[in-house]
């Protein structure tokens, strides 16, 4: 039995094949970060002074936002199922949809990209300071959303020429234009984009890995903490594959996994790195931080420690060190 047919203007309907509990999970791992967990993550990276992370992970963190919208559009309008949306309401998801592959795997790639600067500086003793490099910062920032832009403008063309290709029906969960030429440019360009993101991740652990093979005394001192970036390298190899199984998907749709490991990126973002200390203890502020450990060194004369002890008959428990 074919997985796909035909209406009479030749338009393919029913190519993904889901269920009512597959669609309620799509919208639920779609929404309930773009609507909830990342604006708490942003707010707290935003306004609280304990907090600071590279604009490219808050970029990162709108994108995914931005990506939730678009993916919840038919459910604000209530058309999630029933009778096909409007043309102009579908050409306005499928034009934004179509826009989030290359908006995502450009923001990824942007904050694997300035990890990478910023690990390759502490591994030659250096320290990164984006002052220095404001250029490169902006075109990191603004380059997704140029990407972005692009992908919307072109799908919108296509699909206002041609009305009869863009449906809900076709791809179960969202509304989707039937386009190849549209789609391979896609797929290509957002294909290069992960390919660099695979490069760099790589590179990044290999200079992780000399750095910890060099002897501990000998090896330059970091002031970094290494496990954000170990958590960039996790999720950056997740949001690959997601992106990858996304342009499949894309190009050659017949299961609706592809869409429902894309859509759980938003949510291991939320837990990745809303895990971190530094995040948690502004979540539970009323919880007391636990108490750090001092240790005190001491370099005194036992001779004159004893004489004192000997006139006062003051016993005293002290640790002391020898020096």
């Amino acid at each position: 039995m074919s997985s796909a047919t035909e209406t009479s203007d030749g338009l393919r309907v029913n190519i993904v094949k889901g269920t009512h509990s597959e669609l309620i999970l799509f919208l639920v791992l779609n929404m309930w970060p773009s609507h909830l967990g990342l604006p708490i993550l942003i707010a707290i990276v935003l306004f609280s002074k304990r907090v600071y992370r590279h604009p490219t992970f808050l970029n990162l963190c709108v994108a995914f936002v931005i990506s939730g919208l678009s993916s919840s559009l038919l459910v604000y309008a209530r058309r999630t199922t029933g009778p096909e949306p409007s043309r102009m309401l579908c050409l306005l998801q499928s034009s934004l949809l179509y826009g989030v592959p290359p908006l995502l795997s450009t923001a990824a790639f942007t904050l694997v990209l300035q990890m990478f600067f910023t690990i390759r500086a502490a591994f030659f003793g250096r320290e990164y300071n984006d002052g220095d490099h404001f250029i490169r910062l902006w075109v990191m920032l603004v380059s997704p959303y140029l990407a972005f832009l692009v992908c919307i403008l072109a799908t919108a063309t296509v699909g206002a020429a041609n009305p009869s290709k863009v449906s809900r029906s076709r791809r179960f969960f969202y509304c989707s234009l039937e386009s190849s030429p549209l789609t391979n440019t896609l797929t290509v360009y957002s294909a290069i984009i992960l390919l660099s993101t695979t490069v760099v991740v790589v590179w990044t652990m290999a200079l992780l890995y000399k750095h910890l093979s060099i002897d501990k005394a000998a090896r330059p001192k970091w002031k970094m903490d290494l496990s954000l970036p170990v958590r960039i390298i996790v999720f950056g190899i997740y949001t690959t594959i997601a992106l990858s199984l996304s342009l499949l998907s894309i190009h050659s749709p017949s299961t609706p996994v592809p869409d429902i490991v894309i859509a759980s990126a938003a949510t291991l973002h939320v837990l990745v790195f809303g895990s971190q200390k530094d995040i948690l203890s502004v979540l539970f502020f009323w919880k007391r931080p636990f108490p750090q450990e001092v240790s005190e060194e001491y370099h005194v004369d036992l001779k004159a420690v004893f004489e004192e002890e000997a006139r006062s008959g003051v016993k005293r428990n002290k640790t002391v060190v020898i020096g």
